[in-house]
């Protein structure tokens, strides 16, 4: 059982690394518009945190 767990995790991986040049692109652009995305939000709360507490 466990075996079988290692070598379809193996033929996963190795299935996925002959396939990246296929979906490498398109998880490179995800992430780069999340990081993006992440980013400006993370912007939007610090500006909404000072002005809730300006004096």
């Amino acid at each position: 059982m466990k075996d079988q767990v290692v070598e379809r995790a193996t033929t996963a991986i190795a299935t996925g690394a002959i396939a990246s040049p296929l979906w490498l692109p398109h998880l490179e652009r995800a992430l780069s518009i999340g990081v993006s995305a992440l980013g400006f939000i993370w912007l939007l709360v610090q500006i909404a945190h000072k002005l809730k507490h300006w004096k």
